[in-house]
């Protein structure tokens, strides 16, 4: 059976991301890391499947370096002292670290001190006054900043589309058709659409980003959602992957969000 390159685990012919530590099993020319968790990814996929983080720089340096060493089997970095250094020179180098500790630590004392304390005289008792005592200052608690109202519909419209994502790993039909509305155009079918792609497909990975969140009116949005999808085909266990993007009109039903209709885009 084949084992993962990172963990070693064993995986199942055709599995695309290793079960238990998340990356890539099938490293290709030029391979990518998530900037973010620094999972091995696919090198065409633009959302890491691990963190959600976009895939939009180059993998993070130590993690490619140490692919790169991994794969190479490269020495050491340009810039380190070779082995055979000479003996007084690591010597000289130790002790003129030693001194720079000792002089930072005897200024941090000497500016740590404390100065001198002058006596005050006592002056006579009858014209000594007591001050009146001065209530303790209590910091008011910092209120929380309150999101404000774009990021807030952007959130609750990702909501819905992170239901339809569980839906889709889960295969839950009900709790797909429930992120639509009673009245998008032709529910019946997207019904059935969707129950048809489960039946030839299976949802291996599954990534959305949501973006130019806007509202119409208290109960109207729009906004554009961005799908990556890995598919692999039940018949010909054939692996793909997926992207759809779609201009999305949402609407308030019952005190929740829901997808009135939908356009796909280019």
């Amino acid at each position: 059976m084949p084992e993962c390159p990172h963990c070693h685990a064993p995986f199942d012919q055709g599995q695309r991301y290793c079960s238990i530590c998340g990356t890539f099993l099938y490293p290709e020319a030029g391979e990518k890391f998530c900037p973010q968790c620094g999972t091995r990814v696919n090198p065409r996929q633009e959302i890491c499947h691990e963190c959600e983080a976009p895939l939009t720089g180059e993998a993070p340096v130590a993690a490619a370096a140490q692919a790169g060493a991994a794969a190479t089997g490269a020495g050491p970095a340009a810039g380190v002292p070779a082995k055979g250094m000479q003996s007084w020179i690591v010597g000289l180098l130790i002790g003129v670290g030693v001194i720079i500790v000792i002089l930072a630590i005897l200024l941090f004392t000497r500016v740590s001190s404390p100065p001198p304390v002058t006596p005050r005289a006592e002056a006579p008792a009858s014209s000594v006054t007591t001050p009146a005592p001065v209530p303790a200052e209590t910091p008011a608690a910092k209120e929380a900043v309150p999101p404000t109202p774009a990021t807030a519909l952007k959130d609750q419209l990702q909501s819905v589309l992170a239901a339809m994502r569980e839906a889709h790993q889960k295969k839950d039909l009900v709790q797909y058709m429930n992120c639509y509305s009673l009245t998008f155009p032709d529910r019946e079918g997207k019904r059935r659409d969707i129950s048809k792609s489960w039946d030839n497909y299976d949802f291996l990975n599954v990534v959305f980003t949501l973006d130019e969140a806007q509202p119409l009116d208290s109960v109207n949005a729009t906004a554009r959602a961005t799908w990556y999808l890995d598919l692999r085909d039940r018949r010909t266990q054939t692996l793909s992957s997926v992207k759809q993007v779609y201009q999305v009109r949402f609407a308030k039903e019952l005190g929740n969000w829901r997808i009135r209709s939908l356009e796909e885009v280019d």
